[in-house]
């Protein structure tokens, strides 16, 4: 079970596929590299950390981290997932982009795989906001990603910095400064009657920047019953005090009324029809509707940054199964932080020491109204469950980052968070079943890292993280009585690592690291034969993860980029006993041993734009013991490509996707341990995009 036992011939073909696909479009697309005027080589940026509690670049500091930059390639993709901007980050492996009532699962370093459905075990953070609750769900429904500038992916347990639900974080930036007043819209038709609509405008007035933009999609979905129509709105205005002094306002609005789920089916109704649904999904019109409002104010002046934000989120749930199968939740998110700054640091003089010193805290409430009903077919009966649930949350933290002689550099980070878990129950025809939960954890980190040469850095770190059940993992509680499931505990994982990036010549950036996670209490899913399609939870003693994480982007000539990732995830139960059985060494299911991607990228000054891109992913186990249905190994092979003209004051942006062109046939989501073997939803197969994006400035 240790680093890299290559014991299955899949395994072997996954990689040989990776490499034999790098070395084909290094050397296919010209020839004459060898030739190249290395005067006119690309240079790789140098990337300077927007992560809330992190400063500086990305190379110094002790941990792992992946930055997305936005580029053209972003105009020509079809914006229904940001699972589209993940596909090349090295240790995050994501599901489900295309049922659109469970949402994208995310998990990095396995944290987040067991997910029934939307985000757990990560943190989502939008401009610094938590878009992750206190109790750890998280969901991307509501993000509209035409107004992403910058995705930073810190991989790996940091509870000591985000706490609860830190086993990795996810941070996004949308753009908020305005150079010159400007209009853009965009339209994008594709296969399974797919649109989409997009508006987008930003002016400025003295000062104040001021950004908004709207989105309006619909699909019929590849399999049956899958539909989605979805309208969001994302406006605010940023204004700049001075150079370091800005006060933002965010707001955002979403409303999805239809987001149809097919379901998951066994192995022989996938040979018989990819595109079917579930039959039970269908008769009891399984699927949700969604509103979100959300609105948040950040400042940031001199040494302090801090920010205040309230969300408001209806959701109405049908399951496919009678009892209990219409959920109404009403949700009241709010929450403060506040951090101060105290630097005695020369960045001038990186031989004398300096220290940058943070102190903060975070305060979160959520208030979930959930309210259960019979589902009679896709009608709604009676009440069967019905009880307010809240999760209070005050976090406190220190981090201290140190500069010390001779290119050495230390981070620690402390973080003790008090978590009340409290459930009143008002269906009182079986008895109140209200009750608190006191759920508190302390987080330390330590990372140092060392400038081995310039651009070259080594670095070890030990980080933690937490894990508390959320309020519906609680509520779903497998005796059938309301209140909090007793048994069900907090998660706690401690992760070692050591690591290696840097930049060669301007050209060549690389990053590998090895990590070693020892996690008790894992939380995993189950079903119930009499609640089939309801996801419930136990704890499974120890979990072991050993893992590589690579990646290697190469700027190999003018306007081509070459960008290779691979991932090696040993992930298993060193202590798992559950209903008579031990399956202490069968590996975690939900995320491949070896996964991948390549990719060769093309921008020319002229305008023209493309990407083609691999991801390999090996079998994949669906099950706990690992000996049920596995998912095979697959290739995944996509194409986007754009052309930019000019004409006046107008940029015109003609593009045209193709997804999966080699028509490969596997599951973009699978329901781990589902009852009756349903552990699969197949993928589409080849699919086209395309559209025009238009853009003017007023001068």
């Amino acid at each position: 079970m240790w680093l890299l036992p290559w014991d299955h011939i899949n395994a072997k073909l996954v990689f040989m596929r990776l490499l034999c696909f790098a070395l084909l479009i290094c050397f296919l697309p010209g020839l004459s590299i060898a030739q190249v005027d290395t005067s006119k080589l690309y240079e790789l940026p140098t990337v300077t950390l927007r992560v809330p509690r992190l400063s500086g670049g990305l190379l110094g500091q002790p941990m792992a981290i992946t930055s997305i930059e936005r580029s053209a390639i972003f105009a020509a993709q079809q914006q229904l997932s940001i699972n589209e901007y993940l596909n090349e980050v090295p240790g995050l492996f994501a599901l489900n982009p295309g049922n659109f009532a469970q949402d994208l699962r995310i998990s990095i370093r396995g944290f987040g795989s067991r997910a029934a459905f939307g985000i757990r075990g990560v943190k989502i953070l939008v401009d610094g906001v938590p878009e992750t609750t206190p109790d750890g769900q998280g969901q991307t429904d509501n993000l509209d990603l035409g107004i992403i500038d910058r995705i930073e992916i810190l991989r790996g347990p940091s509870s000591g910095l985000f706490g609860n639900a830190s086993g990795g974080v996810l941070s996004i930036a949308t753009e908020d400064r305005v150079a010159a007043p400007f209009f853009e819209a965009g339209a994008t038709f594709g296969d399974f009657n797919m649109q989409q609509f997009q508006v987008k405008a930003g002016f400025k007035s003295g000062r104040t920047h001021y950004i908004i933009h709207g989105t309006d999609s619909e699909t019929d979905g590849y399999r049956q019953n899958s539909g989605m129509k979805s309208t969001t709105v994302n406006a605010q205005a940023m204004h700049e005090f001075a150079k370091h002094s800005t006060f933002k306002v965010l707001v955002n609005y979403t409303d999805s009324p239809q987001a149809d789920d097919p379901g998951g089916i066994n192995a022989d109704a996938v040979i018989a029809d990819r595109r079917q649904a579930r039959d039970r999904n269908v008769s009891f019109q399984a699927g949700e509707a969604i509103d979100q409002f959300k609105i948040a104010a950040i400042l940031k002046h001199n040494k302090i940054n801090t920010n205040v934000f309230y969300s408001n989120r209806n959701f109405y749930g049908l399951l496919p199964f009678e009892n209990g199968g219409i959920i109404d939740l009403k949700r009241d998110y709010w929450g403060h932080s506040f951090q101060y700054h105290l630097t005695d640091f020369d960045p001038d003089k990186k031989d004398e020491f300096g220290h940058k010193l943070q102190v903060g805290y975070s305060i979160a409430q959520q208030d979930d109204q959930r309210e259960r009903f019979l589902n009679q077919m896709g009608t709604q009966g009676a009440t069967t469950f019905n009880q307010l649930e809240s999760f209070s949350n005050l976090g406190i933290y220190l981090l201290e980052e140190l500069q010390l002689t001779n290119g050495w550099s230390a981070m620690v980070s402390l973080r003790y968070d008090w978590n009340k878990l409290k459930a009143e129950d008002s269906f009182l025809s079986n008895g109140d079943d209200s009750g608190e939960i006191n759920l508190s954890a302390f987080n330390p980190s330590l990372g140092i890292n060392y400038l081995v040469s310039p651009g070259t850095h080594f670095y070890t770190q030990f980080s933690t993280s937490f894990e508390t059940p959320t309020l519906n993992e609680l509520s779903n509680n497998p005796n059938g009585q309301g209140g909090f499931n007793a048994d069900l505990t907090a998660q706690k994982a401690r992760n070692f690592e050591v690591g290696l990036k840097g930049i060669l010549n301007g050209k060549l950036q690389y990053d590998l690291a090895y990590f070693f996670i020892r996690t008790q209490d894992e939380i995993v899913s189950f079903e119930l034969e009499d609640f089939p399609g309801r996801d419930f939870f136990r704890n499974a003693g120890e979990t072991v993860r050993n893992g590589l994480e690579s990646q290697f982007k190469y700027a190999f000539a003018k306007n081509w980029r070459f960008n290779v990732a691979y991932t090696y995830s040993d992930f298993y139960y060193d202590t798992y006993v559950t209903g008579g059985d031990d399956l202490s060494g069968t590996q975690l299911p939900g995320v491949p041993r070896h996964f991948g991607s390549a990719s060769l990228r093309y921008i020319d000054a002229d305008g023209f734009f493309a990407r083609l891109q691999a991801r390999m992913v090996g079998v994949t186990y669906v099950a706990d013991g690992n000996a049920l249905d596995s998912e095979p190994q697959y290739t995944v092979l996509n194409l986007n490509l754009g052309y930019k003209v000019k004409v006046g004051d107008w940029s015109i942006v003609p593009f045209f996707g193709i997804n999966n062109i080699t028509d490969e046939e596997y599951s973009d989501n699978l329901r781990i341990n589902a009852f009756g073997r349903r552990f699969f939803e197949p993928a589409p197969g080849r699919n086209v995009f395309g559209g025009l994006r238009i853009r003017t400035v007023f001068r």
